[in-house]
């Protein structure tokens, strides 16, 4: 039955700098059942993730170190740093293994070779800075050799590689992804001339760009550097990862070279979703470049400063050439240090005091003459102490409030992220209640399933019955091999009435009771049969068919899968064969109602549309079992009335075999017979004086 559940999905948490390879692994790993979540606050508390992929920026960080220890404490099956030849950092990678090994990860690090395709960024690929050089026409250099060929993927390939890993189970602490095909640089460039007018090329030959990543990776004993820039490292715990591309690395660079010319040589990280960057939207807009506003926020402070210090100098020159009114005693210099205090705080209102003191320097040499004699006066050395005070409270006011401002904001957002994040959650919650209320209401065990269970047994046929109730008998149980014994009258014998799977194969036609203790301990009992010791040529679980309080035949089940042997299994076969004896006791009593006109008076030889209907049964029945045969004997009947050929074919011919009429003929139904057992009836029809016209297939 676990073949007929929905098992819960598992998730990967992606964190780090996923980049270009967000959607295209993403995409990937939920085709294959996996739900992929985001680096948030409580992204492990929330989606308990079995594995983490972190993939490398430009350094290991604090973020990385917070990120493994989430893995550690909430223990994350795996713990992936992916690295791609652009962005390695060796140190990084070591630093991983070694935290690892101390703290009991399980981690590995997955070297991925030179990669490229559409919105990669120009720090993580070789391949993409030269394409964004030559969108813009600027000097490319290379920092290593253009003649050593690389393994080159593209970015699906790439991620379908980590999808692999991750399928497969590798479980080496250095994992190097290559590629059946390999380029080098020049290789790229004369492809590339075919269709891009490529900038003027540098290749300085020194350097690791565009160096065989799997040398390089292997370089940890040795740590020196071939020729070619590239290293050598041979360590029993790295893994030579090589994949056959699905997409040729020449074939894909004219369609990725496009991409970038569309978007103006910007990859991910300069170029949002719609393919324009932060400076090409301001400009379609009509509206400054985000350039050239952050400069004009920057300077705006300064020449608000200046400008009202411009006005206050008017207003001091239009006043007597002093910034002190005489007539109300007002200094306009308070004014302007106030507002800049408290629009800027003391970034603002202290260089204002300067200005102030200045300009009431100039008005007092207008009254007094002299500089010298402005010292003296003790009312001017407190007036100028008032312009620094009054700068210095302020700003101090200022500022106090704007970070109290900028503290409520931060709490704002903080509060709203966490708002957002876990209304998304309690949302995916409610799909998750959803969809498992669904999978109770419509479960194989539920009350609907049972329903459908007794509708398909609910006929009067005999031989429908048996063949409903091993293929049901197979669906509710999750197995293919089943098999289905009618017991005899004398309950001496038991007849394979039907059988289904490879593995009921070999099981005999005819079984004697008392050579099968578990089968007597079922007709004593009626209760089901487990095989707890797991003995070979018994059935993994066995169920009787118990009506009017005999049985009257056996369910047997074979080839279990591990997960199955448990109590409810077992219980399920119970309830099964329950139904089963119900409405096989209904076609039991159909047929006792209908007897005397199912055969000939006086005969076991079944009426034409008895037989026809018997055909069709056994039709229906090979259509779910495999290897059967059914084969129809002509019988001659010259000179012999029914009665006589009844009383003659009376221990010749099987239990489940039978005779009938058609087109006012006598055929014998052989069921499930091979060759060796045509021969044997065939022989004794001709001792007891019957003879086989003829002899075909039921098909």
């Amino acid at each position: 039955m676990s073949n007929n559940k929905n098992a819960f999905r598992r998730s990967v948490l992606f964190a780090g700098n996923s980049g270009f390879m967000k959607e295209s692994l993403q995409e990937k790993l939920q085709k294959e059942g996996w739900d992929v979540v985001g680096q948030e606050e409580d992204s492990f508390k929330l989606y308990n993730p079995q594995i983490v992929i972190y993939f490398a920026g430009k350094d290991c960080g604090q973020d990385m170190l917070q990120v493994m220890h989430d893995a550690r404490q909430y223990n994350v099956e795996r713990f992936l740093y992916v690295a791609s030849a652009g962005a390695r950092q060796a140190y990084c990678e070591d630093f991983v293994l070694a935290w690892s090994r101390e703290h009991g990860l399980q981690s590995s690090v997955v070297v991925l070779p030179e990669v490229f395709g559409s919105g990669i960024s120009s720090d993580d690929s070789i391949i993409a800075r030269l394409f964004c050089a030559a969108c813009r026409q600027e000097k490319f250099q290379l920092h290593g050799r253009d003649d050593v060929p690389v393994p080159l993927l593209y970015l699906e390939d790439a991620s379908h590689a980590i999808l692999m890993i991750i399928q497969q189970d590798v479980k080496k602490e250095r994992i190097v992804v290559s590629s059946e095909e390999a380029m080098s640089f020049t290789q790229v460039v004369l492809t590339l001339n075919g269709f891009v007018n490529l900038p003027q090329i540098e290749v300085l030959g020194q350097g690791n760009e565009f160096s065989p990543v799997a040398a390089y990776s292997r370089a940890e004993e040795s740590g020196q550097a071939g020729d070619d820039g590239s290293y050598s490292r041979d360590s029993s715990d790295s893994y030579d990862f090589t994949i056959r591309p699905k997409y040729h690395a020449a074939e894909m660079l004219k369609p990725v070279y496009e991409w970038y010319a569309l978007h103006d040589g910007e990859g991910a990280g300069e170029a949002d979703d719609s393919g324009l960057g932060p400076d090409d939207e301001a400009e379609a807009d009509g509206k400054p470049s985000e350039g050239e506003d952050s400069k004009l926020e920057r300077f705006k402070p300064y020449l608000e400063n200046i400008g009202l210090f411009v006005v206050i100098v008017i207003i001091s020159i239009l006043q007597g050439n002093t910034p002190v009114n005489f007539a109300t005693g007002l200094d306009v210099a308070y004014i302007y240090i106030i507002i800049m205090g408290v629009l800027y705080g003391k970034q603002q209102s202290l260089p204002a005091v300067l200005p102030s003191m200045a300009l009431l320097t100039w008005g007092l040499l207008n009254q007094h003459g002299e500089i010298s004699s402005i010292f003296y006066v003790p009312e001017n050395i407190f007036h100028y102490s008032t312009y620094l005070f009054l700068g210095v409270f302020t700003g101090y006011i200022s500022d106090s409030w704007r970070s109290q401002l900028s503290s409520l904001g931060y709490k704002l957002n903080h509060f709203a992220r966490r708002y957002s994040f876990l209304q998304e959650n309690y949302q995916k919650s409610i799909e998750i209640k959803d969809k498992l209320y669904h999978q109770i209401i419509n479960s194989d065990d539920s009350i609907g399933w049972l329903y459908g269970i007794i509708r398909q047994l609910d006929t009067v046929e005999v031989e429908d019955i048996f063949t409903q109730a091993a293929a049901v008998t197979g669906r509710i149980m999750g197995t293919q091999n089943v098999a289905i014994y009618v017991m005899g009258k004398d309950q001496f014998y038991l007849r394979q009435k039907v059988r289904l799977g490879d593995k009921t194969a070999q099981l005999p036609h005819s079984r004697k009771t008392e050579d099968n203790p578990y089968i007597m301990d079922m007709l004593a009992n009626q209760h089901l049969f487990v095989n707890h010791g797991l003995q070979l040529g018994l059935p993994d679980l066995a169920a009787p068919i118990v009506y009017d309080g005999r049985v009257i035949a056996v369910i047997e089940i074979y080839g279990m899968n591990f997960e199955q042997w448990s109590i409810y299994q077992q219980n399920l076969l119970s309830v099964t064969s329950r139904l089963i004896s119900m409405a096989m006791g209904k076609a039991y009593l159909y047929e006792e109602g209908i007897q005397s006109r199912r055969f000939v008076p006086q005969t076991r030889i079944l009426q034409p549309e008895e037989f026809a209907k018997l055909e069709k049964g056994l039709l229906a029945r090979a259509a779910l079992q495999e290897n059967v045969r059914n084969v129809l004997l002509e019988l001659s009947c010259a000179g012999m009335s029914y009665q006589e050929l009844d009383s003659k074919l009376s221990g010749a011919i099987r239990q489940e075999d039978a005779v009938g009429l058609k087109e006012d003929r006598v055929f014998l139904l052989l069921h499930d017979v091979d060759d060796t057992g045509m021969h044997l009836v065939r022989q004794r029809l001709l001792h007891r004086g019957i003879d086989v016209l003829e002899s075909r297939e039921l098909v």
